[in-house]
């Protein structure tokens, strides 16, 4: 008995996670459309190749409002990395403040 306990507590906690993950899915895809629409505007790269959502690095900023958004590219044959901090708005979209 204690032990299926133990493995429902742990599937409760996996589900937990999982639930977070996939609200945080949707925010990083907001922020990283955001930080894409702000490289494509930039005139010096915006002819370069930007990597996919899942090929970029996306992780929590200044708190759960801001997130910081790195999208590789390449352009000219050369490799580098556009970087940005999206803000999250009253309205649920992301503008770009970085």
């Amino acid at each position: 008995m204690h032990g299926f306990r133990m493995l429902a507590i742990a599937g409760l906690a996996g589900l937990a996670l999982s639930a977070c993950g996939k609200s945080s899915g949707g925010q990083d895809k907001l922020a990283y459309e955001a930080c894409l629409a702000s490289a494509k505007k930039d005139a010096k790269i915006s002819g370069a190749a930007f990597a996919t959502l899942e090929q970029s690095k996306i992780t929590g900023s200044t708190g759960e409002e801001e997130i910081r958004v790195n999208i590789p590219y390449e352009l000219d044959g050369k490799k580098a990395l556009f970087q940005c901090i999206a803000q999250k708005q009253a309205d649920g979209s992301f503008k770009v403040i970085f």
